[in-house]
């Protein structure tokens, strides 16, 4: 098959491909990580080039055009400033991690005595940790190498440190402990740096998960692992983690062999790519996922760059959608400890919930995130520098404000909320989801704003914002976007309902309502509850706690029962399948209007 050299500006990146290699492979080949929501699909749009060679400049989707010939092209550039949450409530914990440390004397060897070099050490081990017997502690082989000398040389003084009875390392001299807890979210990754000692946090670290570039949603991520394989999605987010760890003690000034553990939450699907195990079967019914256990596993076998023998513990899943990244949130709750009837939202590319209380949890999941993460709105993007983060009505006036303070570019899943709850209150959307066009627009906000009613590709449309030089750089509200709000927010309404009527509860006896991810911090309780998202009733009970699944991750590397623990609060969650449930579709229905 012929080879074609590839230009991409302003790069200055060159790459050869095979014919018929569409441009956002070739992007994907000289190492580039282009934007491609809906996995290559030609459906979002998001993967705009210009194509400059082959007659007139041109703007086209990367993922539409195959290489033929010698091309250039130029990657239209967006912001790379984006707003990931990073922090999120949490409860006190003792630090009692899997991590511990024991200096001990180890005994000389003596004649006449046929104790081991490793037996000596047991001994020495068996009078720190009383608890223990000799023969319960064990050793990673390459430590054994270098036994005897080390101990000869500093007169038997070592600094043995373990995870739980395993000996990982053996030292001259004190040094501090470090783990490290991921929240690999289908959108961003979160890194937290504690030190296991004391608990302390050293370092934040983020990125954009890297694995976007497959798909932006969990059901085209596992796809495109069902078509093109799962290893490259996982050497993907692998790599996104260990250049995480690198950024993370280049912070703290660490080494990154004082890493001794690692923990890892996410959803479902993240969890089985993270791990090389096909999505497959979270795609097929039942939905179930390959495993839900928690896992404790060595570092090297999943080639994290930590300790070379260090751990990695996985919290457990709940059901195929709902992951353990809702196990971090009920961890970081203490939420098997509530009495009052609570509901827990995490809203991200997918939305899952928990209602009950110490005595009951119930469960589910809904396809709500991908139109407040921007993947099926014209003109929506993720939390970064140019996104419409919040909109408002002040008497007929409309105002916005912007990430980072810039010209606009999109709007992101907040500013989608706030812009369709206030033209609801302006009646220029009516009840039903539908815009009113410039011949029917009777309210004084509307008539105000007559101009920003137009029809594009016989579609109607509100402009937010317009470029007077380069309609196309316009940002507006299609009525297809209110559409998708409307699925959205259905969906959520109608698994809030089902919940409590599983429960047996009205919604007025739901006390507290924790709003946790990133999209929840930011978006306005009020206008969720505008929306019908959330039901008005408890629009006063709302409290967002952040990055709650990242503050799970934490305690299980912080303290270990914690993490045992885990397992049992997923045991005890009961998961509803709303698909199965003959009553969804007439209760989604019925929320998709606007009241």
């Amino acid at each position: 098959m012929n080879e074609y050299k590839v230009k991409i500006l302003p790069m200055q990146l060159e790459v050869m491909v095979e014919e018929g290699t569409t441009l956002l492979e070739a992007q994907r080949l000289a190492g580039l990580e282009p934007d491609a929501p809906c996995g290559g699909k030609g459906t979002c749009g998001k993967c705009l080039i210009e194509i400059l060679s082959d007659g007139p400049v041109r703007t086209e989707k990367a993922c539409a055009n195959r290489v033929t010939q010698d091309m250039t092209i130029r990657v239209i550039e967006k912001n790379k400033g984006h707003r990931l949450l990073m922090e999120g409530a949490s409860q006190e914990i003792d630090v009692k991690s899997a991590i511990s440390s024991a200096w001990i004397k180890v005994d000389p060897p003596k004649i006449g005595n046929h104790n081991t070099e490793w037996q000596r050490v047991k001994n020495a081990l068996s009078k720190v940790y009383a608890f223990r017997k000799d023969r319960d502690f064990k050793i990673e082989l390459p430590l054994l190498s270098g036994l005897y000398e080390q101990l000869k040389d500093n007169d038997g003084m070592v600094d043995t440190i373990l995870y739980k009875n395993w000996v990982i390392d053996i030292r001259n001299k004190k040094t501090d402990k470090f783990g490290i807890a991921f929240d690999i979210g289908t959108t961003s990754i979160v890194g937290y740096l504690l030190n296991v000692e004391t608990g302390e946090q050293k370092a934040v670290v983020s990125m954009l998960n890297p694995q976007t570039q497959f798909g932006g949603d969990v059901i085209n991520r596992a796809n495109y692992a069902i078509e093109e394989g799962v290893q490259i999605l996982t050497q993907t987010v692998r790599k996104g983690l260990n250049e995480l760890i690198e950024e993370a003690v280049q912070k703290a000034g660490i080494d990154k062999n004082d890493i001794f553990m690692a923990s890892i939450v996410g959803n479902t699907c993240m969890h089985h790519l993270y791990l090389g195990i096909s999505p497959k079967a979270l795609v097929h019914a039942p939905y179930n996922p390959v495993m839900s256990e928690k896992l404790e596993m060595r570092a090297d076998d999943l080639n994290m760059n930590i300790n070379p023998n260090g751990r990695v513990i996985v919290l457990p899943n709940i059901a195929g959608f709902v992951g353990a990244d809702t196990t971090g949130v009920l961890i970081a709750t203490n939420f098997d400890a509530i009495e009052e009837m609570t509901l827990a939202i995490d809203i991200g590319t997918n939305g899952e919930l928990v209602m009950g209380n110490k005595d009951h949890m119930i469960a589910c999941s809904t396809a709500a995130g991908p139109a407040f993460e921007g993947a099926k709105i014209k003109c929506g993007m993720r939390g970064m520098e140019g996104a419409i983060d919040h909109f408002e009505l002040n008497g007929t006036t409309f105002k916005y404000s912007v990430i980072g303070d810039l010209v606009p570019l999109g709007i992101c899943g907040s500013g989608l909320m706030d812009i369709v709850a206030v033209l609801l209150d302006a009646e220029i959307i009516d009840e039903t989801g539908k815009l009113v066009s410039a011949e029917t627009a009777q309210s004084p906000a509307a008539l105000a704003n007559i101009d920003r009613l137009v029809e594009l590709n016989k579609e109607r449309i509100f402009v937010i914002y317009r470029d007077e030089q380069d309609p196309r750089k316009n940002v507006f509200l299609s009525q297809q976007d209110i559409r998708e709000v409307q699925l959205a927010k259905g969906a959520m309404a109608a698994g809030i309902d089902l919940m409590a009527k599983t429960l047996g509860i009205g919604i007025s006896d739901v006390k507290k309502v924790l709003i946790a991810g990133a999209f929840g911090n930011y978006m306005s309780p009020k206008s969720a509850c505008r929306i019908g998202l959330i039901p008005q009733e408890l629009s006063d009970r709302i409290t967002p706690i952040g990055n709650a699944a990242g503050e799970g991750a934490k305690i299980a590397v912080l303290n270990y029962c914690e993490f045992q623990k885990s397992e049992k609060i997923t045991q005890k969650v009961e998961f509803l399948e709303l698909a199965t449930r003959p009553d969804f579709q007439d209760c989604f229905i019925d929320h998709l209007s606007f009241e």
